[in-house]
Order: structure tokens, then C-alpha cells, then sequence
């Protein structure tokens, strides 16, 4: 009977789902992005011309004065950046890419595409970030303009100029 009655509490305790956890993540990388890093949720222009949903994080990368010498704080002269990728699909994860680390990812531009297994983009970057020429007006500002093709299993990257 005592065996009937905790199955019965433990059963209902289950079902009630208003019982929180006290779990730690034990993973560093998803700990650091999800305290350290901004969202941005990539948005196409229409909501048919997309095969996933995809969020780019980005975080502060090297810090230091090479970048901005006679700057009087510590100047953020790089981010890296993940970009996570979600089919929307029941039982599905979805997957996550680390992108590296630039100066700054400045443009974000979603390319046309008949294929719904992945979506294209193309991303402009800078060798700093823009808030950094405004504090070395010394620097060269490079950029490179990129393609990617992504989906649940690969990321693929084409250099465009």
C-alpha cells in the first residue's frame, strides 16, 4: 500500500509540471554564449523563402589596445560569432556553427534560393569593428564578402570578394 501511494505522489508530481530543477549545464561554450554573447534573429524578407530559422550570437573577441592604442578603456577589436540553425521541426535539435572570430560581421543579406534543404546568405565583414576606426582613425577598414550555404548537417563558405 505504501509502495501504491508514492507511485500515486510521484505520479502526480510528474504530471503537475510545476516543479523546478536545480540542474547545472556543465558545458563551457554554451554557458559563455548564453551569458556572453547578443542574438540576433536572421529574418528573411519573406517568411516562404526560408528552410530553417537561424539565429547569429556574437560575443566579445580579442580585447586590447592593438587595435586602439590611444584609447583610454580596453576596446572590444574582434566578436565571434555561432550561428544556430532550427528546422522548426518536432524532434529535431537543430545544429550550431562556430564561425570563428572577425572583426565584425556588418551586413547580413539572405540570398534567393529554390532549394528548402538550406539557406543562403551573404555576409559582409570588416577587419574591426565599426565603433573601432571612430578610435584609430589610423586603421585600414577591410572587408570581405562571403556566401554560405547552411542546413541542419553542413555550413558551407564561399569567399565572393
Amino acid at each position: 500500500m505504501v509502495l501504491f501511494i508514492g507511485f500515486l505522489f510521484v505520479e502526480t508530481q510528474a504530471q503537475s509540471r510545476l516543479d523546478l530543477r536545480n540542474k547545472l549545464v556543465k558545458n563551457e561554450l554554451l554557458v559563455k554564449i548564453l551569458n556572453d554573447s547578443e542574438m540576433k534573429e536572421l529574418e528573411p524578407p519573406s517568411p516562404t523563402a526560408r528552410a530553417n530559422f537561424l539565429r547569429l550570437y556574437s560575443m566579445e573577441g580579442e580585447l586590447g589596445d592593438n587595435c586602439a592604442p590611444e584609447a583610454e578603456t580596453e576596446v572590444t577589436c574582434s566578436f565571434k560569432y555561432y550561428l544556430a540553425v532550427n528546422s522548426g521541426d518536432l524532434g529535431l535539435s537543430g545544429a550550431v556553427y562556430d564561425l570563428g572570430e572577425v572583426g565584425e560581421i556588418t551586413k547580413v543579406e539572405w540570398l534567393q534560393n529554390s532549394n528548402r534543404d538550406f539557406d543562403r546568405l551573404r555576409l559582409e565583414i570588416s577587419n574591426y569593428p565599426e565603433f573601432v576606426f571612430e578610435y584609430n582613425p589610423k586603421l585600414v577598414r577591410k572587408t570581405r564578402t562571403v556566401e554560405i550555404e547552411v542546413s541542419l548537417q553542413a555550413l558551407k563558405i564561399k569567399v565572393i570578394k
